[in-house]
């Protein structure tokens, strides 16, 4: 089932009305919306079996985002400056940065040299990176001198940077999945999974920002 029937009939609406009360801010939008509207209808006749995987994976990343954003704001919502940080910005979580940065630059050289005979290697390398930060993560966590009961702060805190673990876990696998069923086979399946290791590694950048550093 396709949501461009619903979607067309509204721009037609929109335009129509706004022809009607001669609005000539609606005019416009209405022209923007029929191209927005035009290629993904392309997208849709020519290439359909690609075109639902990709809109629902990223519908899949908005709702992650939603998840991931109000789990932060709860966290700064509940920092008054006494806490303090899961752990030193300097330490686990800095080194992390690298691990996770490091493997999105492999993982995207992997990607655009998909197909090519040792591109392999750059995803082989992505994985240890990623496995590298999975094991950071259990260190941190079983150094940690406070639990997720300890206070709202450290509980929102504890929940935002273990879901993101969860994620990396679930990252690590996938590319580890697509390194044995065939790495130069599946290009969709290859991008998809490159696009979800950057999406973590973005999402890092936040939690480092707002629960270690600030």
């Amino acid at each position: 089932m396709s949501w461009l029937p619903v979607y067309n009939s509204w721009v037609v609406m929109v335009g129509i009305v706004s022809l009607f009360l001669w609005k000539l801010w609606g005019v416009f939008f209405f022209l923007g919306a029929l191209i927005f509207s035009a290629y993904f209808l392309v997208w849709e006749v020519f290439f359909p079996h690609l075109s639902r995987y990709a809109m629902a994976f990223w519908l899949f990343i908005v709702s992650e985002v939603a998840i991931f954003g109000s789990l932060l704001l709860t966290v700064l919502w509940n920092d008054d400056g006494g806490e303090g940080a899961l752990s030193d910005s300097l330490e686990l979580p800095f080194l992390g940065c690298f691990l996770l940065l490091t493997s999105s630059l492999t993982a995207t050289v992997y990607h655009h040299c998909f197909g090519l005979p040792y591109s392999w290697v750059f995803l082989l390398i992505s994985i240890f990176l990623g496995f590298g930060f999975v094991c950071l993560q259990l260190w941190e966590f079983f150094d940690c001198e406070c639990d997720v009961l300890y206070c709202t702060y450290f509980g929102a805190a504890f929940c935002t940077v273990g879901l993101h673990f969860s994620h990396v876990v679930a990252g690590v696998a996938a590319m580890t999945v697509l390194l044995v069923s065939g790495w130069d086979t599946n290009h969709f399946y290859a991008s998809v999974v490159v696009w979800y290791w950057h999406f973590v590694d973005y999402v890092w950048l936040w939690v480092y920002l707002l629960i270690y550093y600030v």
